[in-house]
């Protein structure tokens, strides 16, 4: 599963938006007879400037 977000976060020095963007990857939890639920999760944040 891939979720993205985004939002405005400011503005920089000469009236631009700044945007934050969150993209969230999370895999189907697994589960095994010895072990129980898995899953893991990743998340990459990036600052985007518009000009």
């Amino acid at each position: 599963m891939k979720r993205i977000t985004s939002y405005q976060v400011g503005v920089d020095v000469l009236g631009f938006p700044v945007y934050a963007q969150h993209e969230i990857h999370q895999d189907k939890p697994t589960e095994t007879k010895f072990e129980p639920k898995k899953r893991w999760l990743k998340v990459i944040q990036s600052i985007i400037k518009q000009h």
